[in-house]
């Protein structure tokens, strides 16, 4: 599905009309997002999407991965690279 809806992607985007275009960096512009090539094509394949803050109750749009890593921030605190950092090691007494 991927494969196909970047082909549709590219032939919209370099058509001479100009329409296409227009509306979607309308679209990525509304929701708070730089309208360049990469945030359109993220946004018409369907990765950008809304995430609703738990703190703070605000809604901003943004790629899933971001989401994926913030939802893990929320969860554990930090990030799990940083969260390993200064642990102790766990050793066995005899």
């Amino acid at each position: 599905m991927t494969g196909v809806c970047l082909v549709n992607f590219k032939e919209c985007w370099k058509k001479e009309s100009n329409k296409f275009r227009q509306t979607l960096i309308q679209k990525v512009q509304c929701r708070g997002i730089e309208p360049s090539y990469e945030n359109c094509k993220n946004y018409y394949e369907g990765r950008i999407k809304a995430y609703k803050d738990p703190r703070s109750d605000r809604v901003s749009h943004m790629h899933i991965r971001d989401i994926i890593k913030r939802k893990r921030r929320d969860k554990r605190g930090t990030a799990r690279p940083m969260e390993k950092r200064n642990r102790y090691k766990k050793r066995r007494t005899k």
